[in-house]
């Protein structure tokens, strides 16, 4: 098995986003064996990714190939060559980040051009056709944490989103919710016995293909409860030097 783990955090190693997806590899590398899988991580915020420029060359004249040469086609490389990819990243503004939304972006030359055709709208279905059969067979799962106490109604737009270009059963979507917490150093071992349900998650993921709906409501439980909670994301505010926020990451 090949994971290709894509890191959309602009924080880098400080991405809570992150902490949980290595947690969910770890568990899905348990599972499947450690020589049978490779996992190669990919961070965005290094890689020089030009915006998609609309000209639409993918569809009409370059078919299927982007005219622009970028650290994209390093990347559209390792996703034809893994089985799983995993999109790790925070929410931002309630969305997906811009460095993100570019490499999706510039993702849409493997989506065939949308033809209009009657009845495509009363019929639910997605837009696009996946331009390379192969593509089909692969699994995309989303990681990602909030600041907000509870995930409830924050992943509405990126639910949306994906369920057009994947259709509504393409893709995994995994929510954790309080995630600067994750980067508080007084929260530490709390933090790890956290993680524990995600490496659980992962496994699960290898042994029956998908996350239970049992288990997707075990890994949205916030780590924190109300009252801890407030006290720790009103002090992070209120108290220059104290929390995750508030620190410029390089």
């Amino acid at each position: 098995m090949r994971i290709l783990l894509i890191n959309g955090s602009l924080r880098g190693e400080m991405s809570s986003s992150l902490k949980i997806a290595r947690a969910f590899v770890q568990g899905m590398v348990e599972e499947n064996g450690e020589d049978q899988t490779i996992v190669t991580e990919v961070a965005l915020k290094d890689k020089n990714i030009d915006h998609c420029h609309g000209c639409f060359c993918c569809w009409k004249n370059s078919k299927g190939k982007c005219v622009i040469h970028d650290d994209m086609d390093e990347i559209r490389q390792l996703v034809m060559e893994s089985d799983v990819i995993i999109e790790s990243f925070p929410l931002y503004f309630f969305g997906l980040p811009s460095k993100l939304k570019a490499f999706m972006d510039r993702m849409i030359c493997y989506v065939s051009e949308y033809r209009a055709v009657n009845g495509d709208e009363s019929t639910g279905r997605f837009l696009h056709e996946m331009r390379y059969p192969e593509l089909m067979q692969k699994k995309l799962v989303l990681i990602s944490a909030c600041g907000y106490e509870e995930t409830v109604d924050c992943y509405d737009s990126v639910r949306l989103q994906f369920d057009r270009i994947c259709g509504p059963n393409g893709y995994t979507l995994i929510t954790a919710p309080q995630g600067g917490m994750l980067a508080e150093k007084t929260f530490e071992n709390k933090v790890k016995r956290y993680l524990v349900k995600f490496t659980e998650a992962g496994k699960e993921f290898v042994r029956d293909g998908q996350v239970s709906d049992a288990t997707m409501k075990k890994l949205e439980i916030p780590m924190l409860g109300h009252n801890t909670f407030a006290q720790a994301i009103n002090l992070n505010w209120d108290e220059p030097g104290v929390g995750p926020y508030g620190k410029i990451v390089p």
